[in-house]
């Protein structure tokens, strides 16, 4: 119970990684804000969580609406008081787009999700961790943010700019308290990778053992790790 008394605010945790984040994390110890856009996907997450004997409240949340970040931020801190750790899990992806194919539609959508979503979060949530003078941050990025992919364009460059804008906050907060770190995930058998290709692959990697990745940032990692990424895919 490494976490026991501290508060998670995770997003798109209402199914693949996002949730087994939030069910590991909780496995630990923490108290779980499940965020997300379908209330559906989060009732349940955070009933399975609280099943299990953990403590979760669930928290609508699209992250392209800084309104509904800044209010669910306001929310959790007003039912827990505090935020130690934010996981930025919420994407979307989108296969066979090359990134001169891709329209300027989808790659305002990619850049909205993937991007300006991390963004509005750690803006949100970072004043509450400086004045706190703790706080750790993780950002899923993904393999495609180390090998630019060629039909996977805006996806890619969305995830480049997560990598980015995650070193740059880290070495920002640093002097804060703050750590800042991310993981960078390949194939992972999820309901997007499905939609990809049904049948999966047995090299995939499980979204359970990506949460355990993120639960190492969140609790083992050493004190000075910050700005780092744990590359989890094959070379």
């Amino acid at each position: 119970m490494r976490l026991k008394g501290k508060v998670a605010f995770i997003t798109g945790a209402g199914r693949g990684i996002g949730r087994s984040i939030g069910l590991a994390l909780a496995r630990d110890g923490a108290k779980i804000a499940v965020t997300g856009r379908t209330k559906e996907r989060r009732d349940q997450v955070a009933d399975e969580i609280i099943a299990a004997g953990g403590d979760a409240r669930p928290f609508v949340l699209d992250v392209t609406k800084d309104e509904e970040v800044v209010e669910a931020v306001r929310q959790v801190l007003e039912t827990w008081g505090k935020i130690d750790i934010l996981v930025n899990s919420a994407g979307i992806i989108q296969y066979h787009t090359p990134v001169w194919e891709t329209t300027i539609e989808d790659w305002d959508m990619m850049m909205e999700i993937n991007l300006r979503g991390t963004f509005l979060c750690c803006h949100a949530v970072v004043p509450h961790m400086v004045n706190r003078g703790e706080g750790k941050i993780i950002n899923i990025a993904s393999s495609s943010a180390r090998m630019a992919d060629d039909d996977l364009g805006p996806y890619t460059a969305s995830k480049w700019a997560v990598a980015g804008y995650t070193t740059s906050l880290a070495k920002s907060v640093r002097p804060h308290g703050v750590r800042v770190n991310g993981l960078n995930p390949g194939w992972v058998d999820t309901d997007m990778s499905r939609d990809f290709d049904p049948a999966g692959d047995p090299e995939w990697s499980t979204s359970e053992e990506i949460a355990n990745a993120a639960l190492y940032l969140a609790t083992d990692a050493p004190r000075d790790m910050t700005g780092q990424f744990i590359d989890i895919f094959g070379s």
